[in-house]
């Protein structure tokens, strides 16, 4: 069996009938965070931490099995990252948070997520923040609330981006000071979004509050189509979960981090 020392890690399992591996992460006092992860077969390229959408609760089980979000989009291409070179780390939500809908905008879900980056770190070259849907407040509240460990950059995914597309303001740019973010980040939208909180143009907005980014790219996806007439908008089976071009979206992202991350 394949073992791994990181600091904070209170058991390495293995996942039966695949090479995943569940970590157990202590971090925060008295909390457990399991995270689901794999790396490629050869010397990894980097890291990536995928940050699902919803209420981003994995229902990770004792043997590393998911219980939800299965078809969510950074989940279900999880394998494409790791044939594309890159370890990964697909995180459930800390023991404490998961019946809270405002989590991924407190300091707490920042701090789990720091540790996350913290294990990432010991696989070597950089480590990517990937985010999709609601994915994109844990993101941002990485970027903003976290100076301890931080990823090389981010990327975000039919983002939840702007706080007025929420009567509750639950959005990435209620986060906190953007204009603080000093790692690149690549927005990734489809022509075709149909969720009234995610509109394509609200990348162009973001990106506006992304001041202090080095670099702030937008790459809009054409092509796919929604899984059955009566897939929602805002689900993993429509243009806003990119079905059908799942390869084509990874591709992008990977070609990306290789082009303008550097640790």
């Amino acid at each position: 069996m394949r073992s791994l020392v990181l600091a904070g890690v209170l058991a390495l399992m293995p996942v039966a009938a695949s090479a995943e591996q569940l970590l157990k992460l202590a971090s925060r006092p008295g909390v457990e965070l399991r995270v689901l992860t794999d790396r490629p077969a050869g010397a990894p390229r980097g890291a990536v931490i995928l940050l699902a959408g919803g209420d981003g609760v994995l229902s990770l089980d004792d043997g590393g099995q998911l219980g939800a979000m299965m078809g969510n989009h950074v989940i279900r291409t999880r394998a494409l990252y790791a044939r594309a070179g890159h370890a990964w780390f697909a995180p459930d939500i800390a023991s404490d948070l998961k019946t809270h809908r405002g989590y991924r905008l407190s300091t707490e879900h920042a701090r789990d997520l720091a540790a996350v980056v913290k294990a990432a770190r010991a696989v070597g070259g950089p480590v990517v923040a990937i985010g999709t849907s609601r994915g994109a407040l844990s993101v941002a509240s990485l970027l903003v609330k976290q100076t301890e460990a931080l990823p090389d950059a981010a990327v975000i995914s039919s983002g939840v981006l702007m706080a007025d597309r929420d009567r509750n303001g639950f959005a990435a740019s209620a986060a906190g000071d953007l204009g603080r973010v000093r790692a690149p980040v690549l927005l990734l939208r489809h022509s075709g979004e149909a969720c009234s909180a995610t509109p394509a143009s609200d990348a162009d907005r973001f990106k506006a509050l992304l001041s202090g980014s080095p670099r702030v790219d937008i790459v809009t996806f054409d092509g796919g189509q929604p899984r059955g007439a009566n897939a929602d908008p805002c689900g993993p089976w429509h243009y806003h979960g990119f079905p059908g071009i799942e390869a084509e979206v990874v591709t992008r992202t990977v070609e990306w981090i290789a082009a303008n991350v550097r640790r």
